[in-house]
């Protein structure tokens, strides 16, 4: 399987593999795939081998993995990840069966690289389209989750560092790929000073390594009236592993909302630049879902890829603390 980025797409094929294992117990499966999204599913039972890769890499690694990739030959290659990228690689793979998507699906060369395809369907959930090759296979009755796995030492890990908390903790996700799809940093310093002052919980900045995500940090911190606590970690399985300690995630369209979803924290999913239909949390927590890209009488309407820029600034935080209030309720600790 070729599914090398992005990490919601990676927890969303990880429950695709889970439904592979399902129809194939005894079948030998590699995943090709970055560095990165490789930490988060290295534990996985399900996947007997990976192939890793440095999308950064010089030219001489990349002929490398080609050479690597041509040494094999697999009965089936699928590709549930339509990019230039994947294309590239999906030439090297030998295989007599490259499974892709259908043609109005395709793009960047995935029509040229694949020689089966599931049928062409409606746009729908992102989950749901990458089960569509599951039923293309005729697995019946697979799994339709993501089960992350932890190490003992990782679970010690993150009991550690929520023993220091004196009260349950509400995860913030600052920030994602994509300045459209995030929300204004008053607001999420106005909602850390009510999840601290009223609700008596310990807000929780979660985000990366990078620049932006620390400067987003300070700009919040220097907002609000006490300092949360900063969560910018670099390893990517402390990061869930801070999400999955959480007692709630509020969050953009991003990886680590589904994340937490797959780890069944209560998400608050803060949507406006995308369509949630498509890319919010997969059959959960809906009741906390804060839907601002589709209109009053749209929900039925198509889901789309359209984006919409601007539509996160209707999120109010008003809007964010009552769901908070909801959830908290709704799904007790």
């Amino acid at each position: 399987m070729i599914r090398t980025g992005a990490l919601g797409d990676i927890v969303h094929a990880l429950a695709l593999v889970n439904g592979l294992r399902k129809g194939y117990p005894d079948a030998q499966i590699t995943w090709v795939l970055q560095n990165l999204p490789y930490d988060m599913v290295k534990h996985q039972k399900n996947i007997d081998r990976f192939i890793t890769f440095d999308r950064n890499a010089d030219l001489k690694s990349w002929f490398e993995l080609f050479g690597r990739l041509r040494k094999e030959s697999f009965d089936l290659l699928i590709i549930p990840h339509v990019s230039a990228k994947a294309s590239l690689l999906a030439l090297f793979i030998r295989s007599g069966n490259k499974l892709g998507f259908d043609f109005k699906r395709s793009r960047e060369l995935h029509w040229l690289v694949t020689n089966r395809r599931i049928p062409a369907a409606p746009v729908s959930h992102m989950q749901d389209q990458y089960f569509e090759f599951l039923d293309y296979l005729e697995i019946k009755d697979y799994p339709k989750e993501s089960i992350f796995t932890f190490t003992d030492e990782e679970r010690a890990w993150q009991r550690a560092f929520f023993d220091r908390f004196h009260r349950p903790v509400i995860g913030f996700v600052l920030a994602s790929s994509n300045p459209e799809k995030d929300w204004a940093v008053a607001n999420y310093a106005q909602v850390a000073d009510y999840v601290d002052k009223v609700l008596n919980m310990q807000p929780l900045l979660i985000g990366g390594p990078s620049q932006m995500e620390k400067e987003l940090a300070e700009d919040i911190c220097r907002l609000c009236q006490k300092k949360p606590t900063l969560a910018l970690e670099k390893p990517i399985r402390n990061t869930m592993l801070q999400i999955g300690g959480c007692r709630m995630i509020i969050s953009p369209d991003t990886g680590p909302l589904h994340m937490a979803v797959a780890m069944n924290v209560p998400t608050i999913g803060l949507y406006g630049f995308t369509d949630p239909r498509r890319c919010g949390p997969y059959r959960k927590y809906h009741d906390l879902l804060i839907d601002m890209y589709n209109d009053p009488g749209q929900e039925d309407a198509p889901i789309t890829r359209i984006t919409r820029p601007g539509r996160m600034a209707r999120i109010t935080p008003e809007a964010v603390i009552e769901k908070i209030e909801h959830g908290l309720k709704a799904y007790p600790a």
